[in-house]
This record gives C-alpha cells, structure tokens and sequence, in this order.
C-alpha cells in the first residue's frame, strides 16, 4: 500500500541539459500539484460516488454496471439533453477526473524516473506512465474502498513496462501484440528453465497454441528498431544514416538502366544473322551459366575455330556500326 499521507514522490531535480527541455517544463508543471491525502481522497471518492448514482439513475443503467468514469459517463453522451441535476453531476464527475489525474502525477513521474533507461527517451516513458494513470482513472471504482494511488501503481507500471517493451520505435507495436512478446519471452523462459536448452520455434507454438508461423513474427517483432538518425558522435553532426552505404542495385536508377540496356541489346541483336547471334551469345555467356570456348563451339557448330574467330569479330563491328550510327542520330 501506498502512504500518501506523507508527502509523495516528487520528480528529481532535473539536470542542466534537463533544465531548459520540454522533460525539464513538465517536471516543473508536475510539481504544481500535491498528492492527495487519505482523508482529501475519501472525500473526492465520495464525489465520484454521487455523481455516479445520480447519472446511472438518469440513464437508468443496470444494477449490476460498474461504478467507474468508463462504464457510467461513457454511457451518457450528449450530457445537454439530460436534467440540470445529471448535468452538474457530469461537471463536477470530469472536475474529480481532472483533479485525480493533476494529483497523481508526480505518481507517474515517480513510476517512469524508476524504469530510466538509456535506450528509452524520458519522455516517452512519461507519456505512456500518463496514459497509464488516466486508464487507471477511468477504471477506479471508488465504491471498492481501496486507494486509488495503489490502483493507479499498478496501471502507471503495467504501462511503462509497455513502453520498455515496444523500445524507441518509429511506429509502435499495437497493444495487443506487446502482450503476445511478452508472454512469448515468459513461456520461452519458463522452457528454458524446465528444458535446460532454448526451446524450439515449435516447442513454442505448442506451448503458447500458436502456429509456429506466428511464434516467428512476434520474435521478429519483438527486435528493437534502430532510427538511422541516430547520432554517432556527440555533436551529432554524423548520423548511423550517413555511414551506411546505399545499395547500387537496389536503386531504381540502376534497374531502370538495366532494363533498358537490354532492350537495346535485343534491338541490335535482331539485326544479326541467327549464326552471328548464337556465336555471340555463346561466347559472351547471355543467358548462359558461363561463356563458351572457341573449341567448345567449333566441336559443336562443325566449323574451324578462326571461322568462328571471324563470324565473332563481323558480328562485333556490325554491333558498333549500330551504337555509333544511333549516337551519330542522337547528335543530329
């Protein structure tokens, strides 16, 4: 349980560089607000509390409907075109949200500052410690008697682990996929231990009910991305970017001229004799594992290796008078 009758965790002085960054603002905004204390939290509860009867009441919910902001005020609507009476308590029910919300989060600064990690930005562990805390607001019960600071631990630390999960990721793994990784690295580990080996891709579908196929993609999801904009020096003037060379066969430039190239080549070949192109082919190795010798074409056409050594060179300079009229064509 959490004692939050003493003053509560407060974020840690930030550092120089911290100072004049938008983490260093938000430390400063959160410290504005002051924990609840046990008797101020009661008290905001039993707000809750009314205003949730009175809008269940008005909507005439199920008994049985819990008594959260979620399942109460996300049944209302449009509040306007309900009593003055369901319309305060609507007002004053998103008043004790806000106030929840500004009161626990030096909480959820607490909660991220303990799971710092280099890999992660600060801020990004205080954006999801937040989501966390509103979840946790929307889920409050205040009709269990529990505090809510030791419910909101629980969903500000579930989050961030969220978070530490997915890694700096330019797009981040759906919810639902973070889940599976995580429960894949529990069973994989769970194995490990029982196996004394690493289980098999197998192994692990079996154990998670899954299709070996699916077992391979959460692992592939479950790699970290890496930003090319990530610096390799200090003054961040050279970037992982700027070190890794472009592959001059995938550029589309490069398969474009490819193409073309071969379009040429078919062009000119047409005006060959069959003979010239068979020779010429053979010899250069088109379309063929490797090029042929003069005797492995001599044995097979029936001719002398010079006749073969003649109708080659013919057909070379047939080919350049090609290249060298188009190129006179092009200038003209």
């Amino acid at each position: 349980m959490l004692d939050t009758d003493r003053p509560g965790p407060s974020p840690k002085k930030p550092s120089d560089g911290e100072r004049d960054s938008l983490v260093g603002l938000y430390f400063r905004d959160a410290s504005r607000y002051e924990m609840l204390t046990e008797v101020s939290e009661r008290r905001l509860s039993r707000k809750l509390t009314r205003c949730y009867h009175v809008i269940s009441a008005e909507l005439t919910l199920p008994e049985d409907t819990p008594q959260t902001f979620r399942a109460v005020i996300g049944s209302l609507g449009d509040a306007c075109i309900f009593s003055p009476r369901c319309r305060r308590a609507f007002h004053l029910a998103n008043a004790c949200r806000r106030k929840l919300i500004q009161s626990n989060l030096r909480l959820a600064v607490h909660i991220a500052r303990r799971h710092n990690q280099h890999s992660i930005p600060m801020s990004d562990l205080i954006q999801d410690a937040n989501v966390g805390l509103i979840k946790a607001v929307e889920r409050f019960d205040p009709t269990k008697g529990f505090r809510f600071s030791t419910y909101a631990y629980w969903w500000i630390s579930e989050e961030v682990k969220r978070c530490l999960q997915r890694g700096a990721r330019l797009v981040h793994t759906p919810e639902n996929v973070v889940n599976e990784i995580r429960n894949l690295h529990k069973v994989s580990l769970q194995m490990h231990q029982n196996l004394g080996r690493m289980p098999s891709q197998t192994e692990l579908a079996r154990a998670m009910e899954a299709t070996p196929s699916r077992i391979g993609e959460l692992r592939a999801l479950a790699w970290r991305e890496l930003s090319t904009d990530v610096p390799l020096i200090d003054d961040g003037s050279i970037t992982l970017g700027d070190s890794l060379e472009a592959d001059k066969q995938a550029s589309p430039e490069h398969r474009m001229s490819g193409r073309d190239d071969r379009r040429a080549l078919t062009s000119m070949f047409s005006e060959l004799t069959e003979r010239e192109q068979t020779i010429l082919a053979r010899r250069y190795g088109l379309g063929l594992p490797e090029p042929d010798t003069l005797q492995v074409i001599s044995d097979e056409m029936g001719i002398s290796r010079e006749r073969v050594r003649q109708i080659e060179k013919l057909a070379l300079r047939k080919l350049q008078a090609l290249v060298t009229g188009q190129e006179e064509a092009y200038q003209l």
